[in-house]
């Protein structure tokens, strides 16, 4: 693991951090608009993530309330970066990260598509400078679940780095639907899918459907927010979607549209079309795509009306084949290791979280944020550790939820 130069050290060490401090610049906007053109130029490169991009960080700001600091770092004059970040308090400390990445998949900042690899070696102490020059008012930067060919590419590639504590699942896609399922154990994906569709048919029949407009779309947003919580309630996690802010940041997304009129969060469902429970909506995604990246950020299913017919399995294969056909690249089904993401997947990435202290408060804080990354990782690789750990939080949740009068 690499490790921030001591800019105290020695004469000649402070004289070198001196004579490469002129390479680096930074300029913090409170505003995406701030960075210009740039901006756009730098979201078309197909490296970035949709979230890094103007629709997400825009609909996290107006939807949240958050105020963003917008840096533009430059590199002998040249534009090298641009990261959307927002401020934190945790215990007294200031924490700089990327604007909401409390519900990203994973991060990329900004970055052209092409820059000399000698000129690009920025050192943690530069890139902490040029930050404090330009008023950041963080403590420490920590820049979490990226990708590792992105880590290790300037800015990023010299800072010290720690292993995320979840890793993410991918499955590569070609217009070739049966090569697609081939990497999967295909004949049994196909018998799964069969089993689903007889189960519904069973109750009258389905149907995939798309929120193409705003009507719908909210209408499938509203039906997830409502279906979430039931499901994390039952594995003794907080409902993470209740805070109005985040209702509205992802009805935003819901709404935005580029200018083919493609949404910035495409909504999808399982609808039942017939029987005792027509139109009632067994199952929800929401999916975001940029170049070729389909990214779910988000999936529910009703468990009350035909649990054993698997809608949310069901949901996955239609919008696979649908992505598919449409010759995008990768169904990304994003950060966190569960049973259903690895028996889609074929490709597991491990995500990195580097950082940078500003100040001397983060520098102290720095080994205790990275313990605790690491002390999550090594709870969610244990099976003991993680089932203690979900009963503790359990009867944590069940307390909190408990009404005051009981």
């Amino acid at each position: 693991m690499a490790h921030a130069h001591d800019i105290t050290a020695t004469p000649a060490a402070r004289a070198a951090v001196v004579s490469r401090r002129s390479r680096l610049s930074a300029h913090v906007s409170p505003i995406v608009g701030g960075a210009g053109r740039l901006w756009q130029q730098f979201e078309a490169n197909p490296e970035a993530t949709f979230h890094q991009s103007r629709a997400w960080v825009e609909a996290w700001a107006g939807g949240t309330g958050t105020a963003l600091s917008v840096v533009t770092l430059e590199l002998e004059g040249q534009p090298l970066a641009i990261l959307p970040l927002e401020i934190i308090r945790r215990r007294g400390l200031k924490i700089a990260r990327f604007a909401g990445t409390a519900f990203s998949n994973a991060n990329t900042g900004l970055l052209p598509e092409s820059l000399t690899g000698a000129r690009a070696e920025i050192q943690p102490s530069e890139l902490a400078a040029a930050l404090s020059r330009a008023s950041l008012g963080a403590d420490i930067v920590l820049f979490d679940k990226m990708p590792p060919h992105i880590a290790n590419q300037a800015p990023f590639a010299s800072l010290p780095r720690v292993l995320h504590q979840n890793p993410s699942f991918q499955l590569p896609l070609s217009t070739d639907f049966n090569a697609v399922l081939a990497q999967i154990n295909g004949k049994r994906r196909r018998k799964k899918f069969r089993v689903s569709q007889r189960r519904l048919e069973a109750l009258g029949g389905y149907r995939h459907i798309i929120g193409e407009d705003d009507e719908q779309a909210l209408r499938l947003l509203e039906v997830f927010l409502k279906q979430k919580p039931v499901r994390l309630a039952a594995q003794g996690l907080p409902n993470v979607f209740a805070d109005p802010g985040v209702r509205a940041f992802l009805a935003r997304l819901a709404m935005a549209r580029d200018r083919q009129g493609r949404p910035a969060l495409e909504l999808h469902g399982i609808e039942l079309t017939g029987g005792d429970n027509s139109g009632e909506i067994l199952a929800v995604a929401g999916l975001t795509i940029k170049d070729g990246h389909v990214t779910c950020q988000f999936g529910s299913i009703n468990e009350e009306i035909a649990p054993d017919a698997s809608a949310g399995e069901l949901l996955f294969y239609h919008m696979i084949e649908r992505a598919s056909a449409g010759g995008e690249q990768v169904f990304d089904f994003g950060v966190g290791d569960q049973p259903y993401k690895r028996s889609w997947c074929s490709v597991r990435t491990d995500l990195l979280d580097c950082y940078v202290p500003l100040t001397v408060k983060g520098r102290l804080a720095a080994p205790a944020i990275t313990g605790m990354i690491r002390l999550k990782r090594k709870i969610k690789t244990s099976p003991m550790l993680h089932r203690t750990a979900a009963w503790l939080r359990g009867l944590t949740v069940r307390r909190q939820n408990k009404p005051a009068d009981a």
